[in-house]
């Protein structure tokens, strides 16, 4: 364990004197909220009166904690986060101090589920959006610069959070999504000039490599051209030039076969060129899972960040997907990482199947007048905010040819009874 003094500085929003503590942990993850808990010895008194231990619990809760770690080398990494526990300590029947657990300033975004659609806006409008509904430093526009450049015609956040639902788009569409302390993070990485020596600013250090199976088979339904849809393959064509990815890679007949005909069926496709995308998407995000690296280092490292370890004539170079800061006492600092090869071609998280699941509900026709006369309505969707109408959804007709059964068009203002082709959201019919 490294003993640096003063590389470890806590200051809590209202609290003016510096603060004391011990056993400090800040939990950091790819797409997931960080969490942090400590002790605080907020007085110096041996013993703290019970109506002054009940006004700091008050007073505190809620306030702004911003943790600085830095080397001696000059390395400087700062995070933030909010507090939202506070439980009081006690030693032999007296008061010594205040736990303090809390969160990330992401939980902002997952306050509470909404049912909202974004017609006709970009992967980067529909962040900022989004973004934008938390505190004023809460992400800087240079930072959202996600690799899906289309656009998208009319996708949901149905029933989820805000962050619920980001996380939902980066993995199904491949990108990056974290807090990398201070800031959002959508859709890049960031580089540093950070190096880690194995036996001197980095110990414990171990390399696990995965072999299984990067197979996978799609199939699925064209309905506009009335076609069959599908695609396989059995490795990426984009993976890692790590050493040991690419030799999980190039090994992948070892626990594969090389049978690709029968696919799983997917309702995330609705062409070819989109099932084209899942599958060289989720063949580079099983890739990404090919080697773990993790270590001790006595060098801040932040999430998301892209740095190198020097291990004797060998270098790696690699972005950090989970980091926990650890300082038992006052400036002795260390941190776990844990990190894949940084030239992965989509996160180690990717999955093509995601999506938002939903049941039945009823909704108002508000336009029967398919200009494809392929007998759509539009629909108006009870509760969805902004009263957006749906996209052109396809009916359920008791016609089965010439002269057997019968077919109609429900009125505009009529209420109609939608489902889900299993059960995805994006897919509805009447």
């Amino acid at each position: 364990m490294a003993h640096f003094s003063e590389q470890v500085h806590i200051s809590i929003g209202s609290f003016t004197q510096n603060v004391v503590y011990y056993d400090l942990k800040l939990s950091q993850k790819m797409a997931d909220h960080h969490h942090f808990s400590f002790v605080w010895q907020y007085t110096g008194k041996a013993i703290i009166n019970p109506a002054d231990q009940a006004k700091a619990l008050r007073s505190y809760l809620g306030d702004e904690v911003i943790f600085t770690f830095k080397s001696l080398t000059g390395i400087r990494l700062m995070s933030k986060g909010i507090i939202t526990e506070l439980s009081s300590v006690d030693l032999h029947g007296s008061a010594v101090g205040l736990h303090v657990s809390g969160v990330s300033h992401s939980i902002v975004i997952n306050d509470i589920k909404k049912a909202r659609a974004f017609k006709e806006r970009s992967m980067d409008d529909i962040v900022l959006s989004i973004f934008a509904e938390g505190p004023g430093e809460f992400y800087q526009r240079d930072s959202i610069k996600s690799t899906y450049l289309k656009e998208f015609p009319n996708i949901l956040q149905y029933n989820e959070t805000s962050f619920e639902f980001l996380k939902r788009l980066a993995t199904r569409y491949g990108q990056w999504f974290y807090f990398d302390g201070m800031r959002m993070q959508y859709g890049q990485t960031k580089t540093s000039k950070t190096v880690l020596i194995n036996g001197a600013s980095l110990h414990s250090f171990k390399i696990q490599a995965n072999m299984v199976s990067h197979k996978i088979a799609l199939a699925g339904y064209d309905y506009n051209n009335a076609a069959n849809i599908q695609n396989a393959a059995t490795k990426t064509s984009v993976g890692s030039k790590d050493s040991f990815a690419s030799n999980v890679n190039y090994n992948q007949g070892t626990v594969t076969n090389a049978e690709l005909s029968s696919g799983v069926y997917t309702v995330n496709a609705q062409n070819k060129e989109e099932i084209d995308e899942m599958i060289q998407l989720q063949t580079a995000g099983n890739d990404a899972n090919s080697v773990y690296y993790s270590g001790i280092s006595y060098f801040p490292i932040g999430l998301g960040q892209v740095f190198t370890i020097q291990n004797q004539t060998v270098q790696h170079e690699l972005i950090a997907i989970e980091v926990t800061h650890h300082s038992e006492v006052h400036g002795n600092y260390s941190c776990e990482f844990k990190a894949i090869p940084a030239d992965v071609a989509a996160p180690h998280y990717t999955d093509v199947h995601v999506f938002a699941k939903a049941e039945n509900q009823p909704a108002q026709v508000k336009d029967n007048n398919d200009p494809e006369g392929l007998g759509r309505i539009k629909v108006q969707f009870y509760g969805v905010s902004s009263n957006i109408v749906s996209e052109w959804i396809r009916m359920i007709q008791p016609h089965s040819g010439a002269g057997k059964g019968f077919y109609f068009i429900p009125e505009i203002g009529e209420e109609v009874l939608v489902g889900f082709e299993g059960n995805n959201v994006q897919n509805p019919y009447v």
